[in-house]
């Protein structure tokens, strides 16, 4: 402590910390893959599971082989100090042709099985659709909206600060996760109305009033919130199309892309 105190750099161990806590959650991952014979099947290529810090999924095709890697998870990682969080544990089953249960016991706990679930921040759902993150994101934007009201949307400062202030705070929440969106018809209808619901606050235009969506925008000097999302989109293609075909990243796109169509 005192070398640190005097500008000198702490150990290695202290440097390394995040390194050395994503090489255990690797060891015991592959551990509870292998151990567990997790995998579900994109082409020619097996996924087992993905992770990010401490937040983990499991990939199987069979409920029962996800159960008995769940036990073996909780095994590998009792023998390191780590527990798994059940009450935080999910469940989801992407079947059409059975009904799965409500919950499953796992150890002795409970785990329900739920039809989406946020990972990462960003809601998946069952149904392969877009639309509950897309209204997740509305809901959690228009409460920051809301509670911004009084002091910043109503108040004398100018339009000018209220629009930086709008894509500094606002647009951020909304479009989280926003490039990898399947979008349709009603969800761009829905998303670009609860942008004309912002900007017409902040230039305290009501409904009532006969003034164009046009002119909102003319006046607020904003592109349409579905705009932002399509360049968004564009630019994560870019980035995955220019990715080396050796990251895993771009090993289950090309496998998602060259499979037969008889695995859709």
């Amino acid at each position: 402590m005192e070398n640190y105190l005097h500008g000198l750099r702490p150990p290695l161990e202290f440097d390394r910390a995040p390194e050395l806590f994503l090489e255990l959650m690797d060891w015991i991952t592959n551990r509870a893959a292998h151990k567990g014979f997790l995998g579900v099947t994109v082409g020619k290529e097996i996924c087992t599971d993905l992770d990010y810090a401490d937040d983990v999924s499991l990939l199987t095709s069979m409920l029962e082989i996800l159960v008995l890697a769940l036990e073996i998870l909780h095994d590998e990682s009792s023998q390191i100090g780590l527990e798994i969080n059940w009450s935080k544990t999910k469940l989801q089953v992407f079947d059409d042709t059975s009904s799965p249960p409500s919950k499953v016991s796992v150890l002795d706990h409970d785990v329900e099985v739920v039809n989406s679930i946020v990972y990462l921040g960003s809601c998946i759902d069952v149904y392969g659709g877009s639309e509950p993150d897309i209204c997740r994101r509305i809901e959690k934007a228009c409460s920051c909206m809301k509670s911004l009201d009084r002091n910043i949307w109503r108040s004398s400062i100018s339009l000018q600060t209220k629009i930086r202030l709008y894509n500094v705070y606002i647009l951020p929440i909304l479009l989280y996760g926003a490039d990898k969106w399947s979008m349709t018809v009603a969800s761009s209808r829905c998303l670009d109305a609860f942008d004309q619901w912002c900007l017409r606050r902040m230039v305290h235009i009501p409904y009532t009033a006969h003034i164009t969506n046009e002119e909102v925008r003319r006046r607020t000097g904003q592109p349409p919130v579905t705009s932002v999302i399509a360049k968004r989109r564009v630019r994560l293609f870019g980035h995955l199309a220019r990715a080396d075909p050796s990251q895993d990243h771009s090993h289950i796109l090309r496998a998602a892309i060259n499979r037969p169509p008889a695995d859709w």
